[in-house]
């Protein structure tokens, strides 16, 4: 089955077929009519995307009705095929840039309606479909995510002024012969998915459910700017204050040198007076000694990064166990070195991108 494709629709269609952040049925579809139009068998591309040739055969008679909204699936006529040309989308972009009210729109930032009106305006354009605006404003660059909340209690001059001086202390230190390690607690879950089928009753569709059963494991880690190396240590319960004494027992006994300093987050259990006093001459923790960072500051913690680097390396590995789960987190974490130290931290995450 051969179907005719014009060039400015072979053009659009090779550029979906390449994109990676197309779905995966759009760059099937988009590859079929591709090969169809230059004769190719329907029963050879079937077998190369595993699908049937009836499944092909009807993705190419919905070519020949609809055109190039049969390829994007799940949008309506052909309001929502490629209008715009890569220039002008280009054109797009450098509006997007700026502010809404520097192009004459009425919005705080961008948005599905923002987008609408102007390429209404500026290209006498308009789509029928939100998802159209929403591929536009993705392929320009804005995030379809919402912001960051702002944390009203965060005051950045405080913050930059006390990491100036965590920073001159703990150089100090090192340079003196100190161990220095920066401490933060994680925590990864295993969710175990369970489904049933129940028997159907009185002749209606069968019952289904889904139990979702959660393990957690938190660990306290110490992470010496040194040799770039986590220490990790498994917390039993919940944290607190007397599971971080412990950690912290641990961690000094391990440790060669005679001095130690540790930077750990601001959670409330680690200012407790309890814990306070163990610093003390005399006490259990008399060789540690504590050098608080600003509050409301986690994204100044090299530690803290090393946790989020490990959840979003881990997060989407699918394990059969729990025991796998968590040994993979950990052996994450252990088996490799962190280049992080108050001077060398990655960039802070966050999905403040909207133009504003």
């Amino acid at each position: 089955m051969q179907v005719e494709v014009i060039p400015e629709e072979t053009a659009v269609l090779i550029r979906w077929k390449k994109r990676s952040d197309n779905h995966v049925l759009v760059r099937m579809k988009a590859e079929a009519v591709l090969y169809a139009s230059r004769g190719v068998d329907v029963g050879i591309f079937a077998e190369l995307v595993e699908r049937t040739e009836r499944a092909v055969q009807e993705w190419l008679a919905e070519w020949r009705a609809t055109r190039m909204c049969s390829v994007l699936t799940g949008h309506a006529g052909n309001q929502n095929a490629a209008k715009l040309t890569r220039t002008r989308k280009e054109e797009l972009k450098a509006i997007l840039a700026r502010p809404p009210s520097r192009t004459g729109i009425h919005a705080e930032f961008w948005d599905v309606p923002a987008i609408r009106d102007v390429v209404k305006i500026l290209f006498d354009v308009e789509y029928q479909a939100d998802s159209s605006y929403q591929l536009l404003l993705r392929f320009c660059g804005p995030s379809l995510e919402p912001p960051d909340p702002f944390d009203e209690h965060r005051n950045e001059k405080a913050v930059t002024r006390r990491m100036t001086e965590v920073k001159t202390q703990v150089n100090a230190l090192l340079d003196a012969g100190w161990e220095v390690y920066t401490a933060d607690e994680a925590r990864p879950e295993h969710e175990a998915w369970t489904r049933r089928m129940q028997p159907p009753k009185g002749g209606s569709a069968p019952g289904r459910s889904v139990d979702r059963q959660k393990t957690s494991q938190s660990f306290f880690g110490a992470l010496s700017p040194t040799s770039k190396k986590v220490t990790l240590y498994p917390i039993e319960q919940n944290r607190n204050t007397w599971q971080t004494i412990l950690a912290l027992d641990r961690l000094q006994r391990e440790t060669e040198a005679g001095k130690i300093a540790v930077v750990p987050d601001n959670a409330r259990f680690h200012h407790a007076k309890m814990l306070a006093g163990l610093y003390e001459p005399g006490r259990l923790l008399e060789r540690i000694t504590p050098i608080h960072p600003p509050p409301y500051a986690p994204d100044h913690n090299p530690a803290g990064h090393v946790r989020n680097t490990a959840r979003n390396d881990t997060a989407t590995i699918q394990h059969e166990t729990p025991e796998e789960t968590l040994g993979a987190s950990a052996s994450h974490i252990t088996g490799r070195t962190f280049d992080y130290d108050f001077e060398h931290l990655p960039l802070r995450e966050t999905r403040n991108d909207f133009v504003s």
